[in-house]
């Protein structure tokens, strides 16, 4: 009997890892927190619907012009890097 034959018929299971549920990550639990707290703080505002509304799209263009510096910044830093590559 060679070496592996001897593991033909053992059947070997993975082991369940409770790292990788969702109950156990911690940025799972802080994004679900800062939802419900951002929900509460609508819910509870002693502002008028209209100035909730108009403070909502001002955040959400900050929120997109933020993602769009960041953006054009990973693009002209990754092309430098490509150029810097290419002059090694």
């Amino acid at each position: 009997m060679t070496k592996y034959e001897s593991y033909e018929h053992k059947k070997v299971l993975p082991e369940k890892s409770s790292q990788n549920t969702i109950t156990g990550s911690p940025i799972v639990w802080l994004l679900l927190g800062v939802c419900i707290g951002a929900g509460a703080a609508l819910l509870l505002t002693p502002s008028t619907g209209r100035d909730l509304r108009s403070a909502l799209a001002r955040g959400y263009r900050r929120a997109i012009d933020g993602v769009s510096r960041s953006t054009h910044q990973l693009r002209r830093r990754r092309s430098n890097l490509i150029s810097f590559r290419r002059s090694s």
